[in-house]
């Protein structure tokens, strides 16, 4: 029987084969190098030659592995690098995904892409994201800056800063990441580059009327003018990239009355989504004489993402009115196979929109450069607005708990690791058995008598940063190079939380409605649904059959957040340039000097009752820190670094508001524990996370910049941490009831507080190395390798609230890339390993915002994950009349690595069982 090619199949062969030729090119490489003749640089090929120093090497990806080689070396802290392979092109589609390729760096997959950056396993709250070293504004709802909002191919390089320095006054307590735009005076003469790609996932469309294909493209100038002392660089770059992916989350496993476990209840979906992105990138340099030089960097973005979400809720054994049927099979304390009667599941027809635009401004000007305290200033301006749209609409084939004819009766089978798999008597993709309701009644505590068959939520975020620097440097001529004096402020405003908020409610009091006009089915067979019945919810929304009752309920209220911080910094920092014995030694030693002044305005809530507060603190810190850099020779260089790291609490941990009680019984109550006030919420007197670190590393790098070897230890003791625990709170102010006033104003609450931290300790190692390395016949090969095993003793819940892995930390990553390029061709594959982790896994709408303070945070550990991503490129050669002309075909997780995690670390007991599909991207670059 003949059956079809699929063209995700075929695409994946060609991806493995591409690669595979490598190996046969390695072979003529090795008759042909004795015979091939050393090559002299085309001066008309702008920027086709990297040149470092005293040797050349030829751009593309080895040519950037050479020229972050050679940033790493120069610089006087512990860093990684990443330097793009040409004009618009750095080594991967998203800047994240390249990230992850760094030794120590690893990322959370979410809804498929890469997003949030841990750095030696502490998650993006413990870094800072900036651009051109500025500090940046977050999409998210807290710090963390989200890099799938940056354009790969609108920047030139990236830098990790893994140590601190006084000067690097935006630094985090795990690092921080700078991603860098171009400078067009570093080139010479007029660049233009372009490129366009066409991609798909392997899913598909997974659900009617969602989109399964997307584009890219961009276009990048740079020009000097006025001899060379004006420079301009241009770039855009549009995105409208596909995801997909089959998602299955359980509700958990509860236990009947013997102890054994089941499956408590289901939640599984199918999702296409698509990342609509415009960024527009503006850089202006004008040096008129050596004293003068002034760069102004824009950088603009418009990001909107849709999801499509369609799936079914099923509530099944003890937590619900679904009948556990005799003769079911346990199998080690869990129910591995069982029917059920009674179910009436929920079917789901939902969907998520999110807009955001963030732009970020600067400007640096360095006045007497060649003068004896020559001065920069540093003017910086960040902002991004985000409006999120989270829409559930319901049907069933039931009513508040009653069914319209039977309820359902299900089969469930368990497998180790895998989807359990439902297998339903009733067909869901059946019109005539379903309607718009709220099967289980679960909005009857709001609308008693019809419920509401849904639920709508709106977040509304912007955050505003400023920031201005002035310093100074001074050459000194004994033990230090020189003295550097700087001081900066920084002003910062964000505002989030869930606003607006509340349900569709069908017109005229209805409890049902027909089902709206179907689009299609969508197949749940891979848990054993079948087909299911598919509408567009957004259509249904607007179409007037529902009225939106506005959610006048108060614990929401208390969530949002206003937060201002007004940070303060002066800082000493001096360069050291000397010898100890024969051997050159650099670096710096200094301080920061950090007062900060943080406030936060809200709304606390109890029941009906809504009051406005308002909180704050000041407070001053001290930051020392001490780089040295041993280079023992030309090649080889010893790095040790001491610091006092600080990194901010989360935004929303500092929120004033708060869910209140008071109990007027005990207005005259003396005693703390029984007082008459309680309740949870934010803390604005918290004080940052602080480490204390040191690190150790020794790099060597090889000869003709064929690669490097590089050894690194860390430590960090941290002497500030944050976790949630019960604590006095102030309550002047707030209304009392009962007529009596309380003897008390202090009452116990549950929040965020400082406490004990504990200690992170790991070491590091990366191999590059070019294949000449080996054999000098052995040509256009080359390997990267990096590993890195990290240890904690961090408790993140408090010292007595139990023993957890702090949240996104791998005790062991690993990466490597295999790569040939040689005479136009390039292959490339990757793999990166992390080990099991704990995580926050999102499955629809936005994540919550309360971090890892407690056990009931909703974390879970992942199971260790393994992806593969390849590329095969050819660029035409100088004596084509296609030269600069460059096809690419690029795959992304190419295994279909899903995303898994377990209950009581139990296999058996699936969690969360995400595959997002392998992604696919097929284009060309020009130059000019």
């Amino acid at each position: 029987m003949h059956t079809p090619n699929n063209p995700n199949n075929i695409v994946r062969r060609f991806l493995i084969r591409g690669l595979a030729t490598s190996l046969l090119f390695s072979q003529s490489a090795l008759i042909m190098s004795a015979q091939d003749a050393p090559t002299t640089a085309n001066p008309a090929d702008k920027d086709k030659v990297v040149v470092l120093d005293t040797f050349q090497v030829t751009a593309g990806f080895a040519g950037s592995l050479a020229a972050a080689a050679e940033m790493k070396q120069k610089q006087k802290v512990i860093t990684e690098v990443i330097a793009s392979e040409d004009i618009g092109k750095l080594p991967d589609i998203s800047i994240a995904d390249a990230l992850t390729r760094l030794t120590g760096l690893t990322t959370q997959r979410t809804n498929g892409r890469s997003q949030a950056i841990s750095i030696r396993g502490l998650t993006g709250d413990f870094s800072t994201g900036l651009l051109n070293g500025r500090e940046q504004v977050s999409t998210g709802m807290n710090r963390a800056v989200e890099f799938d909002q940056y354009p790969a191919d609108l920047l030139s390089e990236v830098v990790v800063y893994k140590t601190a320095s006084p000067s690097l006054v935006s630094q985090g307590l795990a690092g921080s990441i700078d991603l860098r735009t171009v400078r067009p005076l570093d080139k010479t003469g007029r660049i233009v580059a372009v490129n366009g790609y066409y991609e798909w996932n392997q899913l598909g469309a997974l659900t009617p009327s969602a989109k399964a294909t997307g584009n890219r493209f961009s276009v990048s100038y740079i020009d000097q003018s006025a001899d060379g002392k004006m420079g301009i660089a241009i770039g855009y770059s549009h995105s409208s990239k596909p995801f997909a992916g089959e998602q299955f989350q359980a509700w958990g496993y509860p236990t009947d009355s013997a102890g054994n476990f089941a499956l408590g209840g289901v939640k599984p979906y199918v999702r296409n989504s698509v990342l609509d992105r415009d960024g527009v990138m503006g850089v202006f340099e004008y040096k008129p004489n050596k004293d003068i030089h002034s760069i102004v960097d824009v950088y603009y973005s418009k990001f909107e993402e849709n999801q499509l979400l369609r799936g079914m809720e099923i509530p099944l054994a003890f937590w619900s009115s679904a009948q556990l049927q005799p003769g079911y099979t346990v199998s080690n304390g869990l129910i591995t196979n069982a029917t059920l009667a009674n179910v009436q599941p929920i079917v789901r027809n939902d969907t998520f929109v999110r807009h955001d635009k963030p732009i970020a401004i600067g400007w640096n000007l360095v006045m007497g450069k060649t003068s004896e305290w020559p001065v920069t200033f540093d003017a910086s301006y960040s902002k991004v607005k985000r409006d999120d749209f989270n829409l559930e609409l319901w049907a069933g084939i039931g009513s508040r708990g009653t069914p319209f004819t039977t309820a359902d009766t299900m089969t469930v089978k368990l497998a180790p690791g895998q989807i359990p798999v439902v297998t339903p008597t009733k067909n869901y993709s059946d019109a005539s058995i379903l309607k718009i309701s709220d099967p289980q009644g679960w909005q009857t505590w709001k609308f008693p008598t019809t419920g509401a068959p849904g639920y709508y939520k709106g977040f509304q975020s912007k955050d505003e940063l400023g920031q201005l620097k002035l310093s100074t440097r001074h050459e000194l001529k004994r033990f230090f190079d020189a003295v550097e004096f700087g001081i900066s402020y920084t002003d910062r405003y964000k505002r989030d939380g869930e606003n607006p908020s509340g349900f569709p409610v069908l017109k005229n009091g209805a409890a049902t409605a027909a089902m709206p006009a179907s689009v299609g089915t969508t197949d749940f067979s891979y848990l054993g649904i079948g087909p299911i019945y598919a509408f567009d919810p957004m259509a249904a929304f607007n179409s007037g059959m529902f009225d939106l009752v506005p959610n006048d309920g108060t614990d929401f209220v208390a969530r949002r957040f206003q937060v201002r911080e007004k940070v303060t910094q002066f800082y000493t920092q001096f360069d050291i340039n000397t010898k100890a014995g024969n051997t050159p030694v650099t670096g710096n030693f200094g301080f920061r000097v950090i007062n900060t002044d943080q406030s936060s305005k809200g709304l606390s809530a109890n029941g009906n009752t809504v009051n406005a507060v308002e909180a704050g603190d000041t407070y001053t810190q001290f930051s020392p820190s001490l780089n040295l850099n041993f280079e023992a020779t030309e090649r080889d260089v010893v790095r040790f670094s001491l610091a006092r790291q600080i990194a901010r609490p989360r935004m929303y941990d500092l929120r004033a508001s708060r869910t209140w009680g008071y109990d007027p019984t005990k207005a005259t109550s003396t005693d703390l524990s029984q007082g008459p006030w309680s309740g949870g919420g934010g803390n604005s007197h918290l004080r940052p996370w602080v480490a204390d670190s040191v690190d150790l590393s020794y790099e060597h790098y090889f000869k003709d910049n064929k690669g490097y070897v590089a050894v690194a230890g860390f430590g960090k003791k941290l002497r500030n941490f944050i976790y949630e625990q019960s604590s006095l709170a102030d309550f002047t102010g707030y209304p009392v009831s009962g007529g009596t006033n309380p003897a008390l104003l202090q009452g116990v609450v549950s929040q965020p507080m400082n406490g004990d931290g504990g200690n992170i300790k790991g070491l590091e190692v990366t191999l590059s190395l070019a294949s000449e390395m080996i054999n000098s016949n052995f040509r256009g090969f080359g390997v990267v390798l990096g590993g890195a095993l990290t240890k904690s003793s961090i408790k993140p819940w408090g010292p007595t609230s139990g023993t957890a892995p702090i949240g996104g930390l791998s005790e062991k990553v690993a990466n490597i890339t295999i790569y040939y390029e040689r005479h136009g061709f390039s292959a490339r594959v990757s793999n990166r390993y992390r080990s099991a982790n704990r995580q926050y896994i999102t499955t629809f709408g936005v994540p919550s915002p309360g971090g890892d303070v407690n056990p009931n945070g909703n974390f879970s550990m992942a199971q260790p994950e393994s992806v593969v991503d390849g590329q095969i490129s050819y660029t035409f050669q100088k004596d084509s009349r296609l030269k600069n002309l460059s096809i690419f075909l690029q795959g992304y997780n190419l295994t279909n690595e899903p995303l898994v995690t377990y209950n009581n670390d139990d296999p058996r007991q699936v969690i969360n069982y995400q595959k997002y599909g392998a992604s696919y991207s097929f284009g060309a670059a020009y130059k000019f």
